[in-house]
Formats: structure tokens, sequence, C-alpha cells
């Protein structure tokens, strides 16, 4: 079951799985079973991936996240793919959506 806890979850999406904590959610949001998530912000018609680990990252709409994407635990691999800024939130934007899964 999802559950979303202070957070701000906008109509349209769906919350499927794992928890997720201080959340700001746009529409068409799909955050996918075993997923769990934290200090982040959706925007519009973002695709989470089932057992992501996301936390404290904004993703930028139209973006989908495969399954098992860690977002926001190791920054220096973070640095690579992604823009982190100096507080250490990791930003994601359409054209960085590719995210390789890990093998």
């Amino acid at each position: 079951m999802g559950v979303a806890l202070d957070s701000i979850v906008a109509g349209g999406s769906i919350i499927s799985g794992g928890p997720g904590e201080t959340l700001g959610g746009g529409y068409d949001v799909r955050i996918n079973s075993y997923s769990e998530l934290e200090n982040s912000i959706l925007f519009n018609h973002v695709n989470i991936g089932r057992h992501a680990h996301i936390r404290n990252a904004i993703i930028d709409r139209h973006v989908t996240n495969p399954e098992r994407a860690e977002i926001g635990y190791d920054l220096e691999a973070d640095r690579q793919r992604y823009h982190v800024t100096e507080t250490g939130v990791v930003v994601v934007v359409r054209e960085e959506s590719m995210i390789e899964e890990p093998e």
C-alpha cells in the first residue's frame, strides 16, 4: 500500500507502493510498488519505477526513472549523471532521465 506523509500530491497521481515522506507531487505522477521517496519534488508526468529509492531530489516533468533507480544516496555518483546543489539536492532534468539500470 502506498503512503504519503506530510506531502502534497495533485490529482491523477498514483502512489501504489512504498512510503513517501515530505513530497510535492504534480499531476499524473506514478510511484510504483516498493519505491521509497523522501524530501523530494516531482513535477507533472513523472514515473518512478519499482524498488526505486529517491531522497532530496527534484525530478523534472516527463521523466521516467527505471526500476531500482537510486538517487540522493551517493552524491558523487549522482554528480556524474545529474546536477547536485551545494546543499546536496539532486536535480534530474528530462535530458538526463535515461538512467542506466544497475547490473
